[in-house]
């Protein structure tokens, strides 16, 4: 076998035998040769394995070379090896030499290199050998965005002057506020954004969106549901009846009465269906359960008589998948004006419907009354309830309806500029639900705005 032989079948074991380091990569670093700068001992093979973060180039610059010149390279060589392929070979003794680097660095797209230092027992002269440097250069990957991602607009490998821009997956998450979030890789190495903010937007749900447009008749007896069209309606697995609305992917709003005892139970929610006895629903299993501070509890089993402060919140236990058919609706803003602005909202859920609960999700639109032409019996009412009902259709929620929403616009006349809100959560009303004149009382959520939104964020 020939010297040269002999060294290819050397350098092709190396592969076999690399040692693996379990440290963070360095963001610099230096390599010489054995001995340096003492002349370098003949018949040696040395290797090193330079590495950088992940997502940075590796930069090597040679500060001093001087291996024996030779033809090719054939007796003495440092081999820089990139991706398992040979990228350079050198020899000689100053930058005019046809085999010397010459004082421009060596950039790769990757962060790994390595370099195999080669001599044979030729060499008559002495010679020094090589240092060198190597550094991390570029930006490294931009950070991750949850809910969404990052696509280059410029440049590639986060090298100097690239530009990224982040995204949301759309139409279910967007930016709050801005549509395009543009960072370049400056000088400092640092990703920079060009509005000069550091801070990278969150992705926020798209909220009151759905993805058809219907009318219809009423709860009580009224059309069933498409699919999409009411995609913020959850429906209560774990017992009976009962709903909520999806306001993020991880929170949803519901009555207090109806997880009144249940903070401690587990409880599963499921959303994305018009069918309750759909298998392919969406399984949330609830985390916590806040209840209004100054709601009364009874307990379970026992009759209330005053729904006060009558609205709870549900974070569930990990993010909600959103899709066509699960989606958020809308918190309200503060208003003085009457809660549906004088025109109709539409109420939904799996409540009674006829004999028994309702296997179909069902709608109906509902308009708003004074409270001297609802009927409240021996509960009080306060500013934080109003009711709704339809008396020429007789439209109403009722029994197995709690906690569901009120929506408003309409359905059919949500739009981009005037997205869904939850106007109301289903609170209490009379035991002869669908019959003349029988309206329904709501928990009026704009009245509780601060408390959700405070409740969300410290939880």
């Amino acid at each position: 076998m020939s010297a040269m032989a002999g060294k290819v079948l050397i350098i092709c074991l190396l592969w076999a035998c690399v040692s693996v380091c379990e440290c963070e990569p360095a963001m610099f670093g230096e390599v010489s040769s054995p001995q340096y700068p003492q002349p370098y001992p003949a018949d040696t093979l040395e290797q090193w394995d330079l590495e950088v973060p992940q997502g940075y180039q590796i930069q090597l610059t040679f500060n001093h070379l001087d291996i024996e010149p030779s033809p090719n390279c054939y007796h003495d060589s440092l081999i820089v090896v990139f991706d398992k392929k040979v990228l350079r070979k050198f020899c000689g003794q100053n930058s005019t030499d046809r085999f010397h680097p010459g004082d421009k660095p060596i950039v790769v797209s990757g962060n790994r290199l390595r370099l195999i230092f080669l001599t044979d027992d030729s060499n008559s002269k002495s010679h020094m050998g090589f240092t060198a440097s190597y550094q991390a250069v570029g930006c490294g990957d931009p950070k991750p965005l949850l809910n969404g991602g990052v696509r280059v607009i410029n440049g590639s490998n986060n090298e100097y002057h690239s530009v990224v821009e982040y995204y949301c997956n759309e139409p279910y998450y967007t930016f709050e506020g801005t549509r395009n979030v543009r960072y370049t890789c400056a000088e400092d190495q640092k990703w920079t954004a060009d509005d000069s903010k550091d801070n990278i937007p969150p992705c926020v749900p798209v909220c009151g969106m759905n993805t058809e447009v219907s009318f219809g008749a009423r709860v009580f007896g009224g059309n069933p549901a498409r699919p999409g069209q009411i995609p913020w309606q959850l429906l209560h697995d774990s017992y009976s009846s009962g709903g909520a609305s999806l306001i993020s992917d991880y929170w949803a709003l519901t009555a207090a009465h109806l997880v009144d005892s249940y903070e401690n139970t587990s409880m599963n929610w499921l959303g994305g269906i018009i069918d309750s006895k759909d298998k392919k629903a969406v399984i949330m299993e609830k985390e916590k359960i806040i209840i209004h501070p100054n709601y009364t509890r009874v307990g379970e089993g026992k009759k209330l008589n005053n729904f006060e402060n009558d609205i709870a919140l549900i974070k569930m236990s990990a993010r909600v998948p959103l899709g066509p058919n699960i989606r958020p609706v809308c918190l309200p803003n503060k208003t003085h004006e009457p809660v549906m602005e004088g025109t109709m909202g539409t109420i939904s859920g799996f409540g009674k419907f006829e004999r028994g609960l309702s296997k179909i999700l069902r709608y109906g639109h509902v308009q708003e009354y004074p409270p001297d032409k609802c009927n409240p019996g021996n509960v009080p009412v306060t500013e934080n309830m109003f009711c709704a009902g339809d008396d020429v259709k007789r439209v109403d929620s009722c029994a197995g309806d709690g906690g569901s929403p009120l929506f408003f616009p309409m359905l059919g006349y949500g739009s981009k500029e005037q997205p869904y809100e939850v106007r109301g959560i289903v609170s209490w009303g009379s035991s002869k639900c669908g019959n003349k004149y029988s309206k329904s009382f709501y928990t009026k959520v704009q009245n509780y705005l601060d408390w959700i939104r405070e409740t969300m964020a410290n939880n």
